[in-house]
């Protein structure tokens, strides 16, 4: 991972007995909060996006641990926009969440670009932010509770909870199709150093 002085990850506590995983990128365009976390770590939340003078959120997916903490976020911040992928934008709006943009994959935004990645929800995503994978859950840290029990070979693991497992595989593979180094999770230890070979070694666990 270079030095990457613009990226920040916040583990903050959301009622289990691992930490919950949201990230900052301060792009040249924009603020950018990764994951809003849940009810519970609202309050948390807010008062990290506040610090970093958040302007756009990003929901990874359309799962409650990603988006719970939208509400609050509107409330204590003006003018925020919320972006969803558009796979899960009926999905959540459905959940009660206004959506302002729904992105579409292979496409940058706020200097982000856009992993397609479905499976574990119909359109989750990636996000590439220079050498740095952001996987919400596309992939998980080895040491999750949420993770696939199995003898994986490396730091990463698939989740338990998918809505397609063949197809959360598939999309594992295709990140590498992405230049990246750092993988930055949403459950479970992150990699900053190495992360593309964790994850190969997490494909060649799946044959």
């Amino acid at each position: 991972m270079e030095n990457h002085s613009d990226i920040y990850s916040y583990g903050v506590e959301w009622g289990y007995d691992e930490p919950l995983w949201i990230h900052v990128v301060e792009t040249d365009e924009a603020s950018v909060l990764i994951g809003t976390g849940v009810e519970q770590s609202a309050d948390e939340v807010t008062t990290i996006a506040s610090d970093h003078d958040v302007g756009i959120v990003i929901v990874e997916h359309g799962d409650l641990d990603h988006y719970g903490g939208v509400p609050a976020l509107r409330d204590a911040i003006d003018d925020l926009e919320v972006a969803v992928p558009a796979g899960d934008a009926e999905f959540l709006e459905e959940a009660g969440i206004d959506v302002d943009h729904q992105l579409e994959a292979r496409k940058t935004y706020w200097g982000i670009e856009t992993i397609p990645a479905p499976g574990h929800t119909p359109d989750n995503m990636a996000y590439l932010y220079e050498d740095v994978l952001i996987a919400g859950d596309t992939v998980l840290g080895v040491d999750s509770r949420f993770a696939v029990e199995s003898d994986w070979s490396g730091s990463f693991a698939v989740s338990g909870s998918n809505v397609d497992d063949e197809q959360t595989r598939e999309s594992v593979s295709n990140v590498t199709e992405y230049d990246f180094d750092a993988v930055l999770v949403s459950h479970g230890a992150s990699v900053t150093d190495g992360g593309a070979a964790e994850i190969e070694k997490l494909i060649l666990d799946f044959s």
